[in-house]
């Protein structure tokens, strides 16, 4: 079965796999540090087209299109980021970036794994001390390098298993009732590729434990502080002048539910991340252009080799990697609350795409795939 991919020229992984390795060595000798920062970046004709263009077609409020390069850094605002006090997106605009920050968990957890605290294949029952948690299917047989591919087994609980609410009122789900106490799916096989977002909890609650301190507080001197990302945080109040609401869908009378307080309110491993398009543009400069910052050049290669087998998307450890028409693609989408967010970096060309909406989260299509079409195509 081939992997998802952007276009109809694309070779597929396994065949151009010498290629990415030559470009992340590229990356990692050049260093790839001239490109300007999200914060000088210009208003730019075609993402203004790019991003109306969604807009449109998801009858979405409104949203953030940012595109860095050996060239500069464009950016696009337009829309609502608070329907009801009509409240104008700006480039600076905060949005819940969903399972998109997954990426920012596994770099933590890798940091770990580079310093020789924890292992790849280290079990996860005595790092996370829940027992409780031992009603998870698969998880007596799960190590760290299950949950970063998807690969334990462990039921997917809270996000996709339906609505929580007689059950729990509170928007704001602990990392211990959501690994203890919410509803879960149905496990699936370990060893077998298949996304479930209690993997990134469990990493997250690893975090915590083994840092000594809470989710926000790891990620923040371990990604957010070295990567510059000053406006991000783990969780927000939807009633911040510069954070934005998430909507469902209009309904038949053009009503639409906010979404905002759930994604807000619940600062999880899977979903941890409030931030801006430029901050989520620094982190994957910091990544991807900046050998040695985030990750050692020997530990990102390990973080991108696509562990998921025959399943559609290629995946690594907390990051998708596809091929296509414009050579390698590595990042991650986020869906939630009303919430979509979408983070690519293209190393054969250096150049990095990020876009935050806060109105689309039900529709399957590949919106990285139109992007690409719009943004890359000569």
């Amino acid at each position: 079965m081939a992997k998802r991919r952007i276009g109809a020229l694309g070779s597929g992984w396994r065949g151009w796999g010498a290629r990415l390795w030559l470009a992340l060595a590229v990356l990692t000798t050049a260093g790839l540090t001239a490109c300007p920062a999200a914060s000088e970046a210009v208003p730019d004709p075609r993402l203004d087209a790019a991003l109306a263009t969604l807009l449109q077609r998801y009858d979405v409020p409104g949203g953030v299109l940012l595109l860095s390069g050996p060239n500069g850094v464009g950016v696009a605002a337009a829309g609502l980021a608070d329907r009801a006090r009509q409240r104008a997106v700006t480039p600076d605009t905060r949005f819940h970036i969903a399972s998109t920050g997954k990426m920012m968990t596994a770099v933590a957890v890798l940091q770990l794994v580079q310093a020789g605290t924890i292992r790849l294949d280290d079990p996860v029952v005595p790092l996370i001390a829940l027992p409780a948690a031992g009603r998870l299917a698969h998880l007596d047989s799960a190590t760290v390098a299950d949950l970063l591919s998807h690969r334990s087994g462990i039921p997917d609980c809270l996000r996709n298993a339906g609505a929580t609410s007689a059950r729990h009122p509170n928007p704001s789900w602990t990392v211990v009732e959501a690994l203890t106490v919410a509803p879960c799916g149905a496990p699936t096989q370990p060893g077998i590729y298949h996304y479930s977002n209690t993997n990134y909890m469990l990493l997250g609650r690893i975090l915590e434990r083994v840092d000594g301190t809470s989710l926000a507080a790891s990620l923040e001197r371990r990604i957010f502080r070295p990567a510059g990302m000053t406006a991000t945080t783990l969780g927000a109040s939807p009633e911040a002048p510069d954070v934005a609401h998430g909507y469902r869908a209009p309904k038949p009378d053009g009503s639409r539910a906010d979404a905002s307080l759930y994604a807000y309110s619940s600062p999880l491993g899977d979903a941890p991340v409030t931030t801006t398009v430029g901050d989520l543009d620094r982190f994957m400069t910091a990544l991807f252009r900046r050998p040695g910052l985030l990750l050692d050049p020997a530990t990102l290669r390990e973080m991108l080799v696509d562990r998921a087998g025959e399943a559609d998307d290629g995946y690594g450890y907390g990051i998708m990697v596809e091929d296509s028409d414009f050579g390698p693609k590595y990042g991650h989408p986020g869906r939630l609350a009303g919430f979509r967010a979408e983070a690519w970096y293209y190393p054969d060309r250096d150049v990095a795409v990020s876009l935050i909406l806060n109105g689309d989260e039900n529709t399957d299509d590949d919106v990285g795939l139109m992007l690409a079409r719009q943004l890359l195509a000569p």
